[in-house]
């Protein structure tokens, strides 16, 4: 299965998601590829000891030819190799390189020639993708059985999703069920805010997720560790609910 993770506003959680969720299915026994498509580079940040300045996704995108193999490299946490769980890191140069791409031919397919090689040797490819629906982004629509979209519990938080839904849509030929959207940073506190955004999503109400990750500073600090919340903090409501976001997908797909 290939999951794209995005959501054209940034600070929903995006890579925060991409991290446990990858990490997630790993601990669940599931070979598990995380790709990072994002410039800032903040999952290969969490995987891998230090960001390198070559062989990373971006040559797929800049070398027609380029092959995904070569890329891929075992996930570390706290200098360990992550069992089942492997990266395709990124860094700064990504942005340029999808500046130049614009005027090139097919090039939203570019990703999804370079994956089908790969497929049978993983159980889940995540594409963690970066802020915007750039041409990079329309290249994990394109792949992706499915999109999953985070989204906050702030007033402006779903800003944006009604163009991003219209985007997916005209990328793939089939959206049926093409993307589901999670709930993230839930606080049980802040119930009038709640229940406005809970209004808001009363019309996409059948693409939401059942699992909701609740507000936790544990989610927080691993980041700022360097790491997964399964490892920071493993019995904390951080890695509970991500581990229910994780059995939720693979039950359902």
């Amino acid at each position: 299965m290939k999951l794209a993770i995005l959501n054209q506003k940034g600070g929903v959680g995006k890579t925060t998601v991409s991290i446990n969720l990858a990490y997630g299915f790993a601990k669940a026994g599931k070979r598990t590829l995380l790709i990072d498509l994002d410039p800032q580079a903040h999952s290969s940040v969490i995987f891998c000891p230090e960001i390198p300045s070559s062989g990373t996704v971006r040559e797929l995108f800049e070398k027609r030819d380029a092959e995904l193999k070569p890329l891929v490299q075992p996930a570390q946490v706290r200098g360990d190799a992550v069992p089942n769980l492997w990266i395709v890191p990124s860094n700064i140069h990504l942005a340029v390189t999808a500046e130049r791409m614009i005027s090139q031919h097919y090039r939203e397919r570019r990703l999804d020639k370079a994956l089908a090689p790969l497929l049978a040797e993983f159980d889940y490819v995540l594409l963690d993708c970066p802020p915007n629906l750039g041409v990079i982004t329309v290249n994990a629509i394109y792949t992706a059985d499915k999109v999953l979209i985070p989204t906050t519990y702030g007033r402006y938080s779903l800003d944006g999703i009604a163009d991003l839904f219209a985007s997916i849509k005209e990328i793939r030929e089939n959206a049926e069920g093409a993307y589901v959207i999670l709930r993230n940073a839930y606080d049980a506190r802040n119930r009038a805010t709640n229940e406005y955004i809970e209004q808001q999503l009363d019309s996409v109400r059948s693409s939401l997720l059942s699992t909701m990750i609740r507000k936790s500073e544990a989610i927080n600090q691993a980041q700022i560790s360097g790491e997964p919340v399964f490892t920071f903090d493993p019995k904390g409501h951080g890695a509970e609910d991500f581990e229910a976001l994780t059995q939720e997908i693979m039950r359902h797909g």
